[in-house]
């Protein structure tokens, strides 16, 4: 991983033929995750593809994802499909650079202190504990729409102070038509999904600036409330940044809800995994709420939530960027010009880094090495506090272990005889059957 050097001949990119105009737009939108897997398994760990009128380098890998996450090589702005940061503003942190990408990720941070975490806990709790109950009165019923509704229960309580025991349904179907048009045409035309998204859109931050208004003049224990009470010296949000970021969150949330559904699927799945988890919840946190210490105590939990995010990922790639300095890796020539994207999906089920990485293996994480530490990257990669990597993560983190431990203390489950891979020609991929299952009280 260099700069290019003239002294050594390098070779181009490998790429395979495709369609004039429209390139591998077509085939990737179609399925995202299994264009790349194929590509990843054919052509190592970089390779071009043509999407969205632009020859995209692809990054599999810690050591490719690297070259990716320098900033001296690759920038953001700009870089991205134009629908794609218009539907998200292209003001949000993914889409900057530089200091001001840095000053944005790092006031973004006080929203996820371990003490801002464990102010959120109370409400995540009141609203799993509440789809719980429903749920026990169901008989056999398909987990995935629930785990939806549920996941934007969460999102819509912390980020916008929706009453957790009523929730706003508006939310998730808003969201909904929003993400439909992130894989879309973008035909500004009545009824497309273009359209439908932009009105979503609109819809939502109409929400936020509600919220903001009702948060600046009662704070919550919620994200919004630290974020618009957020600090950097006498720095400190705009309200224009506040709304736009609030509203990226509740993008970047549906992977989230992904994580939630495999990892229901995965439990379902191993029920000598299952019973280990529970008797240690059963040992650390048996009944009551729950607070941040106790949840620290988890470590298995936290190796089943961590290997489900691996085995099963929600994500096929980063948001793109574009290459600003020519450069090489392992004697492959990355031109100035290109578009840049990391593939998560192909890098956690890289043969080379995980043995058997189809394999559910919790255990793996005892003696995992460096570089499959690096590899780990279901939210992206790099310097959690500054760089790229989502800002969320350990509300992710923490929202998949009080699930799973809210879970396992009422109720036992299996997922059998049903299609468990995951979704086709969705950018946040969840089990393809819905996931149907019975709970039985334990």
């Amino acid at each position: 991983m260099a700069e290019t050097d003239s002294r050594h001949p390098l070779r181009e990119l490998s790429a395979r033929f495709s369609l004039p105009l429209v390139g591998d737009t077509l085939a990737f939108v179609r399925d995202p995750a299994g264009f790349l897997q194929k590509r990843a398994r054919e052509m190592g760990p970089v390779f071009r593809i043509d999407v969205f009128g632009a020859p995209t380098a692809c990054f599999v890998g810690p050591e490719a994802f690297a070259l990716l996450l320098d900033d001296k090589n690759v920038a953001r702005a700009g870089a991205n499909p134009p629908h794609v940061e218009e539907l998200f503003n292209p003001e949000a942190v993914p889409f900057l650079d530089g200091e001001k990408q840095r000053r944005r990720k790092r006031l973004l941070m006080r929203a996820f202190t371990a003490d801002a975490l464990d102010e959120y806990l109370p409400t995540i709790e009141e609203v799993v504990d509440r789809y719980a109950n429903r749920w026990a009165g169901l008989r056999r019923f398909k987990w995935v729409p629930e785990l939806n509704a549920m996941g934007f229960a969460i999102a819509g309580s912390l980020f916008t102070g929706v009453d957790a025991q009523a929730g706003d349904a508006r939310i998730e179907a808003a969201f909904d038509r929003f993400a439909a048009g992130i894989l879309s045409l973008p035909l500004r035309l009545p009824f497309t999904t273009f359209t439908r998204a932009l009105r979503a859109r609109a819809f939502l931050l109409g929400l936020i600036d509600r919220a903001i208004d009702a948060h600046e003049r009662s704070p919550r224990k919620d994200v919004l409330s630290r974020l618009l009470a957020a600090r950097d010296g006498g720095d400190r949000l705009s309200r224009d940044e506040v709304r736009i970021e609030t509203f990226h969150f509740f993008g970047a949330y549906a992977a989230v809800i992904g994580g939630l559904s495999f990892l229901a699927q995965c439990l379902g799945r191993y029920p000598e995994i299952r019973a280990r988890a529970r008797d240690e919840i059963r040992r650390q946190t048996p009944s009551g709420p729950l607070d941040m210490a106790a949840i620290q105590k988890l470590d298995y939990l936290d190796r089943v939530c961590k290997e489900s995010r691996r085995v099963a990922p929600v994500l096929p790639i980063t948001f793109f960027g574009k290459v600003v300095r020519e450069c090489s890796f392992d004697g492959v020539r990355i031109p100035v010009g290109h578009k840049a994207v990391g593939c998560i999906g192909p890098t956690l089920l890289d043969g080379g880094i995980y043995p058997d990485p189809g394999r559910f293996d919790p255990d793996r994480w005892l003696s995992a090495s460096d570089r499959q530490q690096k590899a780990w990257i279901p939210h992206g990669g790099g310097i959690h506090a500054e760089g790229h990597r989502c800002a969320g993560e350990a509300l992710a983190t923490l929202m998949l272990k009080v699930f799973a431990v809210r879970m396992l203390r009422r109720f036992d489950w299996s997922v059998e005889n049903q299609d468990l891979s995951p979704t086709r020609g969705k950018l946040f991929a969840t089990p393809a059957s819905g996931l149907e299952v019975e709970l039985a009280q334990v």
